[in-house]
């Protein structure tokens, strides 16, 4: 049997932390793939993972093991895929997964600019932890997120960033005018935040103003288009990507306020489970989004 089959096997097994994710992911079954681990231990002299009740865990010569031989494998199996996709039909459904909001803002534009019609495509909705966990199962390919990814599981590329604003209702701005603001100016009004963990918030309090954000919301919701909504209907404020609220900028049902300071700004990344690199379809749609990226698309 060929050493890269057992590789390969080893690989899915080590990132997924599962044989019958592992078996999913390469379309074999679980006793193929545990027969591949077996063989692979029995050449090499070691135990490489430890059986769990749900799962299993590398030892650490299955650790160096995949720092030796990961990279190396990744490029073998995305070549073989380019050489693939030229000599076959690219087609199939691709599942991508992304924050609803993200979905909702940019998915139509960067659908219609890819022009193969023999694709389909499967949108997702998720947060951090839904969106790795579906990308770690096998269940989506590819994935966009501001949440970093952890390069030993996944790969990725940066695409773009987006500005994070402070957005108020008119009443609010209109009091706050020509004021210096601040955390406890801000913190008189109502904020609207995504949860009780403060994301953006946080981020923007840390980078802005130097602090920790303790303020508590005062209403939670986990859409930023119903925050703006909420805001918008003079409701308080809040801190968001800039590109989610333009039409409402524009329109002047909201108000951006604390204009004069630098811009905070968070990474998008596309992620992509590895072993989905080996379909030629995964990769012809990762290549283009990151071509799109390369032409100033996501700034």
């Amino acid at each position: 049997m060929s050493y890269l089959i057992q590789l390969r096997s080893f690989l899915d097994v080590y990132r997924s932390g599962s044989i019958s994710k592992a078996a999913t992911r390469l379309g074999i079954s679980q006793p193929a793939v545990s027969a591949h681990i077996q063989s692979l231990e029995s050449f090499m002299g070691n135990i490489l993972f430890t059986r769990r009740s749900h799962g299993v865990t590398p030892t650490a010569e299955a650790d160096d093991l995949a720092l030796q031989i990961a990279t190396h494998l990744d490029v073998i199996e995305t070549k073989l895929s380019l050489i693939r996709g030229k000599s076959k039909k690219i087609e199939g459904v691709i599942r991508i997964i992304a924050p609803a909001d993200f979905l909702w803002a940019k998915s139509a534009n960067i659908l219609s600019t890819i022009t193969n019609k023999q694709l389909r495509f499967k949108l997702l909705i998720g947060d951090r932890k839904k969106i790795y966990s579906s990308l770690n199962d096998g269940d989506s390919d590819l994935a966009f997120t501001t949440s970093p990814p952890d390069e030993n599981k996944f790969g990725f590329e940066v695409i773009g960033t987006e500005k994070l604003i402070i957005i108020a209702s008119l009443s609010i701005a209109n009091e706050l005018k020509n004021q210096l603001i601040t955390p406890d100016i801000l913190e008189k009004h109502p904020l609207i935040s995504y949860d009780n963990q403060l994301p953006l918030i946080r981020d923007y309090y840390k980078l802005v103003f130097g602090i920790d954000a303790n303020v508590l919301p005062s209403i939670t919701i986990s859409d930023l288009r119903i925050i703006e909504r909420i805001v918008s209907d003079n409701n308080g404020w809040t801190i968001m990507p800039e590109y989610l609220c333009e039409e409402g900028l524009k329109a002047g049902k909201i108000v951006k306020i604390n204009d004069k300071t630098n811009t905070p700004e968070n990474n998008f990344y596309l992620v992509w489970n590895k072993s989905s690199l080996r379909h030629p379809r995964v990769l012809y749609v990762k290549e283009h989004i990151i071509n799109l990226a390369k032409s100033g698309y996501f700034k």
